[in-house]
């Protein structure tokens, strides 16, 4: 089956994924909780709610679900909660993580400490995958929230965790875009001179299945009708999967600008032990549910 749109990857996770256990830290608002409740009902995975048991339960009798169909774990202190989901995953009890109402930064400096088992050979990075109403596919963006200034050897870490999540959804071969601004190598702009170095060594055979190209603008790696105008002679122009955005900034202000235009978005963490489920607090329950999906399909090997 292959992905149209965001709303395809419910069935992609039915037809395709054993139902998954999912360790949700502190999920003590109504939005995490009716969207942990929607992929319960769907069959998708198994919440292990982790926080204020109390509280919790009331806000599951308040949006009509019985707290009874749910493991809860009382734990009030975010620290505890977070260290007991990563025990979960450790213990093979839980096969992914959620974010709830803790703060990114409280969690992740839990996550990527030494001591936690989180960490792999792999750089962690943001993976977003988009749907946009001007383009005619999904694609996906990284890295948009991790990673302040990554330099060319973290990029190609960054590179090759979403490739793998794109060959999870059966992206054979995706079309990678290093974006800076213009085609042509700058030696005053970092950004260039590293698209530059990671094109290289693509053509040296150092990553695994993809088609990648850099450095490359947006409007070439987006716009079939400019990279036609241009005669841009790479296949990755006007029909890329992904982008590689320079830094932390650039990626943001992509990512929320597309948002605000109308695109949709899910989002998770990769490059540690397990995928990440982390979206804002104010996040809509559809964008929590989708990105629970996506951390679903990043966690299913084979």
């Amino acid at each position: 089956m292959r992905l149209e749109t965001l709303d395809d990857m419910l069935p992609y996770c039915l037809e395709n994924i054993p139902r998954r256990s999912l360790a949700v830290i502190k999920p003590e608002d109504d939005h995490t909780l009716k969207a942990l409740s929607l992929v319960k009902e769907k069959g998708v995975a198994d919440p292990i709610l982790i926080g204020n048991e109390k509280l919790i339960r009331g806000i599951l009798a308040e949006i009509g679900d019985n707290p009874d169909n749910y493991q809860i774990i009382d734990m009030d202190d975010y620290k505890e909660a977070t260290m007991k989901a990563i025990q979960m995953i450790h213990e093979k009890k839980a096969e992914l993580i959620m974010k709830g109402t803790v703060d990114t930064k409280d969690l992740m400096k839990l996550i990527v400490a030494r001591d936690a088992g989180m960490r792999t050979d792999r750089v962690m990075s943001k993976f977003d995958f988009m749907e946009n109403p001007g383009y005619h596919k999904l694609f996906s963006l990284s890295d948009s929230a991790l990673n302040p200034k990554p330099d060319v050897k973290m990029k190609k870490l960054i590179i090759e965790n979403a490739l793998d999540v794109l060959h999870s959804m059966g992206i054979e071969k995706p079309k990678v875009a290093v974006l800076a601004a213009a085609e042509e190598v700058n030696p005053k702009l970092q950004e260039s001179t590293d698209a530059y170095e990671l094109k290289k060594m693509y053509e040296n055979g150092e990553f695994s299945p993809c088609i990648l190209e850099g450095p490359i603008s947006i409007d070439l790696a987006l716009d079939p009708e400019s990279a036609k105008i241009k005669k841009y002679p790479s296949p990755v122009g006007g029909d890329a999967d992904l982008l590689i955005c320079p830094d932390l900034v650039s990626g943001n202000m992509m990512g929320k600008g597309m948002l605000l235009t109308g695109a949709k978005d899910a989002g998770i963490i990769v490059g540690a032990k397990v995928p990440i489920v982390l979206t804002s607090r104010a996040a809509s329950v559809e964008d929590k549910f989708r990105s629970i999906l996506l951390g679903v399909i990043a966690s299913w090997r084979k």
